[in-house]
């Protein structure tokens, strides 16, 4: 999605809900934005310009953060963290922050930051800021994070020489006689979703001790999946309607199984206990320095790539869809010979159900026992 400017020459009613206003330059990463400006008539637009992203020499006093578009929950709270973590030390006088889109309640709400732009920023907004700064220009680490997951809030502390410190609310401690665990098996991504065979297995095993929640969404063509194959009438299905729902309801669990998704992000921010299944993406960059949620390493090793590889997606390469083993391609070759851009996402997503029904090696190799001896031995069952 690129970043980009626009202007209207009348009030467009698809776009009402953004508050823009005829005759005003705006700037935006907004993909529906981007798709009803480039649908309209020339003559209803005064212009819609794709916009060349600056790296800044020197970093002012007053900076607008750009946030990239179409995060996920889970970047959403890491970006907030850092900023939150920018506000408290005061290495700038002043900043904005823009494009945080369907997720401004976190960084207003949850972390207490202000000059929120969601969706667009005018002109007139935009010039009160000395520097614009976009975190995936800037800061070398955050570039390509689909294909090498790394820890946004240490990358931008680092960058602004901030003391790595985490931020966790205090909650209150970890009560031993836990009657209630709830499983957040889905992700964005088939790679990083749980497996059917380990989410059945954990359903039979922990439905005879405990109340049990799987958290899904009927919004998620691989949450649709996943409910198909498993029984309702053992467990309480949640569909959370949106991430504000689903973030009061994870700040009331007792505990957690966990892949890599939102929900992990959120449970690490309310202080809470539980297991993390590792998958493509390490668990020391998603809890690092959090103590409270354990990992379950996956230790999968092919000819092609060795567990967690860093990717957080599948991807297109030569018209075919998959992983580095899938697809037999060498990990470390394309790594050290930074040959990403090879690696597109096209049509990515029309292939997500294969994958679920056969999971990538790494998810394959994940050993079900061992998930349900640490539990035994962590709740002391």
């Amino acid at each position: 999605m690129p970043y980009f400017s626009f202007s209207l020459n009348y009030k467009q009613k698809l776009l009402n809900d953004f508050n823009i206003k005829p005759n005003q330059v705006y700037f935006s990463k907004n993909n529906y934005i981007w798709k009803i400006l480039n649908k309209e008539k020339k003559s209803k637009t005064s212009f819609v310009n794709k916009e060349r992203r600056e790296k800044l020499n020197t970093i002012g006093s007053n900076v607008l953060f750009c946030l990239p578009p179409s995060i996920g929950l889970g970047d959403a709270i890491e970006y907030a963290q850092a900023l939150q973590s920018i506000e408290k030390s005061n290495v700038l006088k002043n900043f904005g922050i823009a494009f945080t889109e369907q997720y401004s309640f976190i960084f207003k709400d949850i972390f207490k930051l202000d000059k929120i732009y969601p969706y667009i920023i005018s002109k007139k907004e935009l010039n009160q800021f000395d520097s614009v700064f976009h975190f995936t220009l800037e800061i070398e680490a955050l570039k390509n994070q689909k294909n090498i997951r790394s820890n946004i809030v240490k990358e931008i502390k680092m960058f602004f020489k901030i003391d790595d410190k985490i931020n966790i609310l205090p909650i209150s401690k970890f009560n031993k006689k836990i009657k209630k665990i709830s499983i957040f098996p889905v992700s964005n991504s088939p790679i990083r979703t749980m497996p059917l065979r380990v989410l059945k297995h954990l359903i039979n095993f922990l439905k005879k001790n405990f109340i049990l929640e799987v958290y899904l969404d009927n919004d998620s063509e691989i949450s649709n999946l996943l409910f198909k194959h498993i029984k309702s009438k053992d467990i309480v299905i949640i569909n959370s309607k949106d991430p504000e729902e689903l973030i009061k309801n994870i700040k009331n669990i007792e505990y957690g199984i966990f892949m890599d998704s939102g929900p992990l992000h959120v449970a690490k921010l309310f202080n809470k206990n539980g297991i993390l299944i590792e998958s493509t993406v390490s668990a020391k960059i998603l809890l690092h320095k959090y103590k409270r949620i354990k990992n379950i390493n996956n230790n999968y090793v092919s000819s092609y790539c060795k567990s967690p590889c860093g990717l957080t997606d599948l991807f297109n390469y030569n018209n075919e869809i998959g992983c580095y083993n899938t697809l037999k391609l060498n990990h470390l070759k394309v790594k050290n010979n930074n040959l990403f851009h090879f690696m597109g996402r096209r049509d990515v997503k029309n292939k997500y159900t294969n994958f679920i029904e056969k999971p990538v090696g790494c998810l394959k190799s994940i050993n079900v026992q061992d998930i349900l001896n640490y539990i035994k031995k962590d709740l002391s069952l």
